[in-house]
Formats: C-alpha cells, structure tokens, sequence
C-alpha cells in the first residue's frame, strides 16, 4: 500500500503536532496573594537609606512553590518607591503561606523627592500601596508567576524606626 505525497505529508504533520505537543508540557500555576506587610527603615545616612520590605504569600495550588527569584515594584502613595529582581530560595507550601522579606537601598536623591511626597502634609496614619510583580518557580516549563495587590499600611512610629503593617 503506497501513501500519496498529500497524505504522508499530513502523517507527518500530525505526528510532528503531537511531538511538540508532549515535548513542551504546559504546567499552570495559579496566582498566589502577595501582599506587603511592612515596611521598615534600617538605616538613614547621607549616601542614602536602607529599608526592609516584608511580604506575606498565598499559595493556593495543591502544590509546593520553591520561589528562585522575585520581581516587583512598589508604589507607595502613587509614588515609585522600589523596585527590582532578586534572587530567593525558599518554598511556600501547598495550599499554605509564607513570609518573605527583601532588602532595599535607595540613594540620596532618589529617596528624598519620595519620602518628601509621601511626608507631605505631615506624618499619616495611613499610606496606600500598590504591588505588582511575578515570582519565578523551579517547576520544569513553568512561567513566571504574577501577582498583584493593593491597600493601606499603617504608619506606626516606635523607638529608632518608623514600622508600618497591613491593615
């Protein structure tokens, strides 16, 4: 039995399909909630200031997260306030949270037309903020994960630092 060109060549087209098919497995991972929880001020010099941004996450996969990188930008009051990739190792577990915490440092002049806006008025109660970003995982032919989230921190101040939480 001889295949004509136009039917091998279709044979062909659909045992290339389904190769790639199966060779690039399509994982989906559902967003998880990221949200800021504070923010503290660790150092204020004349090079600059040093803060800690802290964040609570969400997993809701059946399945372990092991975060290798983060990616975010933050907003603070409508304002750039940081913003950046950094490299991480841990894991959220299945249908569980985690907290996470990442360093900033912001130079002089780029810090004081922010803190001036964000202290204009005077010291607030409240700031809002909004976050957005994507977690990369170390699951073989994931994507990044994005997330987002926004809301009000409040502005507690305490010995040497000023401390804010989520309300």
């Amino acid at each position: 039995m001889k295949l004509d060109d136009v039917t091998a060549r279709c044979l062909i087209l659909l045992a290339a399909t389904v190769l790639t098919s199966c060779a690039t497995p399509k994982v989906t991972v559902q967003a998880p909630d990221v949200m800021l929880t504070g923010v503290q001020v660790k150092d204020i010099g004349l090079s600059g200031q040093k803060f800690l941004l802290e964040f609570s996450v969400s997993n809701p996969n059946p399945f372990p997260l092991p975060v290798k990188s983060i990616r975010y930008n933050l907003r603070l009051d409508d304002q750039k306030f940081a913003g950046g990739e950094t490299q991480s190792d841990f894991v959220v577990s299945s249908r569980g949270g985690g907290k996470f915490a990442i360093g900033v440092e912001l130079d002089l002049l780029q810090s004081v037309s922010q803190l001036a806006s964000l202290l204009k008025g005077g010291m607030r109660e409240t700031i809002a903020y909004e976050l957005h970003g994507s977690l990369s995982v170390d699951i073989p032919f994931s994507r990044p994960v994005p997330f987002a989230s926004s809301g009000v921190i409040r502005v507690r101040s305490g010995s040497a630092q000023v401390l804010t939480e989520a309300l």
